[in-house]
C-alpha cells in the first residue's frame, strides 16, 4: 500500500515538472498532478484487490487487472472534465483513433505498474521465506541443542554412578564432594531449556562442575588451567551449554594417564575463548557424530556471529569461539 502512494506520488510530480517546465502553466501542472496521482494510486489498490480475489488464477487476474483501469481512466477523466470544466482532449473528429490510443497508453503504463508490484511482492516473499527458514533452522538447532543435552544422561551418568560407587568404598570425603558436583551439573543440565546465551560465569560455573568430577575421577591423569579476565567473566556471554561440551570432547578423543596427563586449558584471547589440549589421540576411538561442533557452529552462525575456529597441530587442538556481548 505504501508502495502503490510513492510511485503515485512519483509519477504525479515528474507529469508536474514536466508540465510546468513546458508550459509554464502551475494551475494546470497542479490539477494534472492530481489526476496523474489518482489515476496511479486507485490502479494500484485495485490490482492489490484483485491480486487477493484471484490469487493464483494469473489469466483472471491479468484480464480484470486491464479491465479496470479503463474503468478507473474514465473515472478520473470524468472527474477532472467536472472539476475543470473542460473537454478532454481526445474529443474531436477522431475520437475512435483517440480512445484507442488512450486504451493503449493506459495499459502499457498499468503493464508497468503490474511489473512494479510484481518485482515487490516477489521479493516480499523471498524475505519472508529467508525468515521462516532462519527461524525452522533456529529451530531445528534449539532442538538439537536440547537433544544435545539429553545425551548427557546415559553414557554419562553410567560412568557417574559408577564413579560415586567407587569413591564410597574407598574415600567417603571425595564420593560426597564428587556427589555436590554431580548434582550441581545435573540441575543446571535440566533447567533453563529455552536459554540461548549466558554469562561466561555461568557456563564457566557449570563447567568447573564437570571439569571438577573428572579430576576426581582422573586423579593426576588429567590437569586443567583457567585464565579468563574477570571483566570477559562478568560481562561476557556465550551461547548456552557451549564450553562443557568442548572439554567433554577433548577427553572423549585423547588418552590420559598418570604418565602422560591431559592438560586442558581454557583462556581468552582478542575476544575469543580458546579451549585447548594436548593431541594424545586414543588407539581406540569412539564412534562420534560430529554433531557437537557442528551444533555450536550453527548456533553461532544464526545469532548472527562469527563461526568457530578449529586449529590442530602435532601437538595441540584448539577451538576458538567468539565471544558476545549483548
Amino acid at each position: 500500500m505504501v508502495l502503490n502512494c510513492i510511485i503515485a506520488l512519483m509519477s504525479s510530480v515528474l507529469v508536474a515538472v514536466f508540465l510546468v517546465a513546458s508550459t509554464h502553466d502551475i494551475s494546470g501542472a497542479t490539477l494534472r498532478f492530481v489526476q496523474t496521482f489518482l489515476f496511479m494510486a486507485i490502479t494500484g489498490f485495485c490490482n492489490l484487490g484483485l491480486l487477493r480475489l484471484f490469487g493464483v488464477e494469473k489469466p483472471k487476474f491479468y484480464l480484470s487487472s486491464y479491465l479496470c483501469v479503463v474503468l478507473v481512466w474514465v473515472l478520473v477523466k470524468t472527474l477532472y472534465s467536472v472539476v475543470t470544466g473542460q473537454k478532454w482532449e481526445g474529443e474531436g473528429p477522431n475520437l475512435y483513433q483517440s480512445y484507442a490510443l488512450a486504451v493503449l497508453s493506459i495499459w502499457i503504463l498499468n503493464t508497468m505498474i503490474l511489473v512494479l508490484q510484481n518485482l515487490v511482492i516477489l521479493q516480499q516473499r523471498k524475505t519472508q521465506t529467508e525468515i521462516e527458514n532462519l527461524q525452522l533452522k533456529a529451530n531445528m538447532s534449539e532442538t538439537a541443542n536440547l537433544l544435545l543435552r539429553q545425551q548427557i544422561h546415559p553414557h554419562f551418568l553410567f560412568n557417574a554412578l559408577n564413579t560415586v560407587k567407587s569413591l564410597y568404598k574407598n574415600d567417603f570425603k571425595q564420593g560426597e564432594n564428587y556427589l555436590v558436583h554431580l548434582a550441581n551439573f545435573l540441575r543446571v543440565s535440566i533447567s533453563n531449556q529455552t536459554t540461548t546465551t549466558t554469562l561466561i560465569k555461568n557456563e564457566l560455573e557449570f563447567c568447573l562442575d564437570y571439569l571438577k568430577m573428572q579430576s576426581i575421577r582422573f586423579g593426576t591423569a588429567m590437569e586443567y588451567a583457567i585464565d579468563i579476565s574477570q571483566e570477559h567473566i562478568e560481562k561476557g556471554y556465550l551461547p548456552f551449554f557451549s564450553l562443557q561440551p568442548l572439554v567433554e570432547n577433548a577427553l572423549k578423543h585423547n588418552s590420559l594417564t598418570e604418565e602422560s596427563p591431559i592438560l586442558i586449558t581454557i583462556k581468552d584471547e582478542n575476544g575469543y575463548l580458546l579451549v585447548s589440549n594436548n593431541l594424545q589421540p586414543r588407539s581406540y576411538k569412539e564412534t562420534s557424530t560430529g554433531q557437537g561442533l557442528l551444533n555450536l557452529a550453527e548456533r553461532y552462525r544464526l545469532l548472527g556471529e562469527d563461526a568457530i575456529i578449529i586449529s590442530a597441530d602435532n601437538s595441540f587442538f584448539t577451538v576458538k569461539i567468539k565471544i558476545l556481548a549483548l
